[in-house]
């Protein structure tokens, strides 16, 4: 008779130390000795030992545990099986006809449990409770599903970067890498520089027009008179309006004078008439002007490093040119429009580039 031992069942060090004397005794070797025994086994104790891993037992198939026989000892619900159903393998609990984990799902539903119990019919719907999901076992045909016919609401996602359809912003093709921004960066930045030289350009042409009129001069063409230079002294202009008067007066060759007494009488008092009309008119007071116009509402403001002219009484702000392009609120300027505000965005980079 064969008989097989469980290597991996549990033993105390008491039975294991009377198995040893048994086996000693079989083989002619008695040890009545307690402690010699003890010593013994102790001495022959094996070193670094590592108990063999339990060999599992083989697995079952889903149907296989499905035509498995009922085992009594074991618990009566039925689990899932994929589909095919089978007794649950845990032991029961004490006094109880199911295991912990049944015993617990069935005191949260009055007693039932989802897949019902091995000894009874298999329920159709869960908890046996037709209101419920109907248990889609192996061989019960489950109706088919309704598919919710979009009303047309939504339309076809797009791209929030492109616009296009089929990708979004993060699959983006045309998505801008950090190269592209840069080159990007740097053209409008070359293109801001080019305006802003072209805006100067302008200003300075236009400063050099107003200076040229500012400096014409009239030689006094279209009206008889010759200026000798910028700084000819009022007797000899006097004296060249004499001459020539006296000249248009009197012609030698054709003159209705007939003695030299009433010549010179006539001329002494055209001379008189001459300084009469060219007595010096005083100049008006150029600095009481300036001082006229400096007492207005006007100041010069400062924003961003740009001068504007700001009214006072309607804070109004004005360019150079004296357009109007916002109002002031005591730190910053509200421009009119955006023409305004990029205008002085090229007049600040300009003023960078200086």
């Amino acid at each position: 008779m064969s008989l097989t031992i469980d290597f991996h069942a549990k033993l105390s060090g008491h039975e294991a130390k009377e198995w040893i004397r048994n086996c000693l005794t079989a083989m002619g070797h008695e040890h009545d000795d307690e402690e010699k025994l003890v010593d013994f086994i102790s001495q022959h104790k094996p070193k670094d030992f590592k108990p063999p891993r339990k060999s599992r037992a083989n697995k079952k198939s889903s149907s296989e545990r499905s035509e498995t026989e009922y085992e009594c000892q074991l618990c009566d619900a039925r689990v899932w099986n994929d589909g095919l159903g089978a007794q649950c393998t845990r032991k029961k609990k004490d006094g109880e006809w199911l295991c912990t984990i049944h015993c617990k799902e069935a005191s949260k539903n009055d007693g039932k449990l989802r897949n019902g119990l091995i000894t009874e019919d298999r329920p159709t719907h869960a908890y046996g409770d037709e209101s419920q999901q109907l248990l889609p076992w192996h061989d019960v045909e489950l109706p088919e599903k309704k598919t919710k016919k979009s009303s047309g609401g939504k339309g076809t996602r797009k791209c929030s970067n492109c616009g296009e359809c089929g990708h979004n912003k993060k699959t983006c093709p045309h998505l801008e890498t950090e190269e592209m921004k840069e080159k990007r960066l740097q053209k409008e930045e070359a293109a801001a520089k080019r305006a802003a030289k072209k805006a100067a350009k302008a200003e300075d042409e236009a400063a050099k027009t107003d200076e040229t009129e500012d400096t014409v001069e009239d030689d006094g063409s279209g009206v008889g008179l010759h200026l000798i230079g910028e700084q000819t002294p009022v007797e000899t202009v006097t004296q060249q309006i004499l001459n020539e008067a006296v000249d248009t007066v009197v012609d030698e060759n054709t003159t209705s004078v007939t003695t030299k007494q009433e010549f010179h009488a006539a001329r002494t008092e055209l001379k008189k008439v001459v300084e009469t009309d060219t007595t010096s008119v005083p100049e008006p007071d150029l600095e009481e002007d300036l001082e006229e116009d400096e007492s207005g509402d006007g100041e010069t403001i400062m924003f961003e490093g740009i001068e504007y002219t700001l009214d006072t009484e309607e804070n109004i702000v004005y360019d150079d040119e004296l357009a109007e392009i916002g109002t002031w609120d005591g730190e910053s300027i509200e421009f009119n429009n955006a023409t305004a505000a990029k205008l002085h965005r090229v007049r600040k980079l300009a003023l960078k580039n200086d």
